[in-house]
């Protein structure tokens, strides 16, 4: 029994500063436990239990691990589908934006060109005759002359179908 008291003071004088006091007596008690010999060493024929558990909490950890990390994976695979609907979300509200610009800049043209249409069927000889003068006169011109009549007449040669 003397040889145990004098084992205890061989392993450690005192508990390290900053350590727990309590552990660090378990730690000391346990050491003492697995030394059978009492040399003041742990050889590996006193270690069969203590290695059998410190195996046992290596798998334990494990798959404490591999069950903290299969959590990770399902928290971002479910943030990636968040991800994933918002950006889908935001996309689709772009597209639907654009289309409805462009509905409204679509009908608006539509809407231009109509006009222009019911001007036109509104007018008559003398307003045809006028609006035909303004689109062919050069600006400040005062008669249309032949080169002003090429250049407005040259992309509409398909619409003298009917002068002969």
């Amino acid at each position: 029994m003397g040889q145990t008291q004098t084992r205890k003071v061989g392993i450690a004088n005192a508990c390290p500063d900053g350590y727990d006091s309590e552990k660090f007596k378990k730690i000391c008690h346990l050491f003492d436990k697995l030394d059978k010999d009492s040399n003041l060493g742990v050889s590996s024929d006193e270690i069969e239990d203590i290695a059998a558990h410190h195996v046992e909490n290596c798998i334990s950890r494990m798959q404490s691990r591999i069950k903290s990390k299969t959590l990770e994976f399902q928290v971002s695979k479910t943030q990636i589908v968040i991800d994933k609907k918002n950006e889908i979300d935001s996309i689709n509200e772009k597209y639907k934006n654009r289309t409805q610009k462009e509905e409204r800049i679509h009908n608006v043209n539509i809407e231009d060109i109509v006009t222009k249409i019911t001007w036109y069927q509104s007018l008559d000889k003398n307003g045809q005759a006028e609006a035909f003068i303004k689109a062919v006169m050069p600006s400040g011109g005062k008669h249309i002359d032949f080169w002003a009549f090429f250049d407005y007449m040259k992309t509409r040669v398909g619409d003298i179908k009917n002068i002969e």
